[in-house]
């Protein structure tokens, strides 16, 4: 299998297959880094890796609910929750990440002049 990677300034996204109806790959954060607020049309389901990173899931209610996600640790994120991939601790974090759904407009946004 051939991954694509793309540079983040938090770190690095490798994608290992994306379609219309599943996409799946690997988000490497850097220490102390965040991605943006964000949501997807569709259920991102995530297992960590190597380290661990902190889910922050933004409720109906305009709270946070923080969950950390140590090394063999899983959850999934409902479709359209926004949400923030955060690595607050002092090693990188490797998340696999898998979508159910489209998400292919957003990968485009990554892959536009990131390739490693």
């Amino acid at each position: 299998m051939t991954f694509e990677k793309y540079a983040l300034e938090q770190g690095s996204i490798m994608i290992a297959f994306s379609d219309k109806n599943l996409s799946i790959g690997i988000l490497e954060l850097n220490p102390k880094q965040e991605m943006p607020k964000h949501n997807r049309p569709g259920t991102e389901s995530l297992y960590q890796i190597k380290g661990k990173c902190t889910m922050k899931l933004f409720e109906d209610d305009g709270s946070v609910k923080e969950t950390v996600l140590n090394e063999g640790e899983s959850m999934e994120i409902p479709a359209s929750k926004f949400h923030i991939h955060s690595n607050p601790f002092g090693e990188v974090s490797l998340t696999l990440w898998k979508f159910t759904g489209d998400i292919t407009e957003a990968l485009s946004k990554i892959r536009e002049g990131r390739k490693v």
